[in-house]
């Protein structure tokens, strides 16, 4: 069920910061990286970062109005309508055993040719974002597929399902970018450095031509369904990047966002006598 459109209200949009990734002449030679462990201090190379961001001021667009025109393959995003069973989550076993049933049954009914789905990671957030998640990336959640880059699995997508677990978002709504107006040579990858892994990161670098939306006053029962990844070729939008940003209307006494997102594999098996290579669709 679509989210509620609201139409016969004015929702203009607001005018808010956004951090982007300022391209350095550096990553010529150098990948971006970020390093989340104590740097030893005989290390010759101190940097705990090569990363530089600039803040952007625009227009982030109120879906509400829109929302009919709005899909996955069109945007790389789309907001529906969709009622909690379960209204808390006193611990990770309620989540698990309670809440991603209930979006793996919204996936299926909203995401055309869902035949599988794989949950692999959620996370809970309690309080309001900070700064840094004004920074607008995308999780490069392709690592998990490399492994498997020779087998023929037909089309993959990795899908997130976020969500308000309060009654109206008004201080830090997520925003995400129109999949469309994303060129590739917008996102760049940037390594994360932990203890035990190093993973990686897609930053967007600013483009003029970007659209970035949001839902005013989302509530926990407007669902926001968003793209990382898409195998397949020839959609329009194969991903959306994505950042809270601060509303300029907030006010001193607004309840903090709170809010649950679930990461997804949603696997859309081949047709009888065809078969798809992860490796040269991404």
């Amino acid at each position: 069920m679509l989210a509620s459109d609201h139409r016969s209200v004015d929702y203009s949009g607001a005018e808010a910061y956004l951090s982007f990734l300022h391209w350095q002449d550096i990553y010529e030679y150098e990948k971006p990286f970020q390093v989340f462990i104590d740097i030893p201090k005989d290390a010759e190379d101190q940097r705990d970062t090569n990363l530089v961001f600039e803040r952007v001021r625009l227009t982030i667009n109120d879906v509400r109005g829109i929302l009919a025109d709005l899909s996955l393959d069109a945007n790389g995003f789309m907001y529906r309508r969709h009622s909690m069973k379960i209204t808390n989550f006193p611990s990770r076993k309620s989540v698990e055993q309670n809440y991603l049933p209930e979006i793996e049954e919204l996936l299926k009914c909203e995401v055309e040719g869902a035949d599988r789905i794989f949950f692999f990671d959620w996370r809970l957030r309690k309080n309001a974002p900070e700064v840094e998640d004004t920074v607008v990336d995308m999780n490069d959640l392709t690592a998990w597929l490399r492994p498997a880059v020779h087998v023929h699995v037909g089309r993959v997508q990795i899908i997130n399902v976020w969500r308000p677990l309060v009654d109206s978002v008004e201080d830090w709504p997520l925003a995400v970018c129109d999949g469309r107006t994303v060129k590739r040579h917008d996102l760049v990858e940037a390594d994360h450095v932990r203890r035990h892994y190093t993973g990686s990161t897609m930053y967007l670098m600013h483009n003029p031509q970007q659209q970035f939306y949001y839902m005013s006053k989302q509530s926990k029962n407007d669902v926001l369904i968003f793209k990382n990844f898409d195998s397949k070729k020839g959609v329009s939008a194969q991903y959306a990047p994505h950042a809270s940003f601060l509303h300029p209307d907030v006010s001193a006494n607004t309840i903090p966002r709170e809010s649950i997102e679930v990461r997804a594999f949603v696997f859309t098996y081949p047709k009888e006598g065809t078969s798809t290579t992860i490796g040269n669709e991404a």
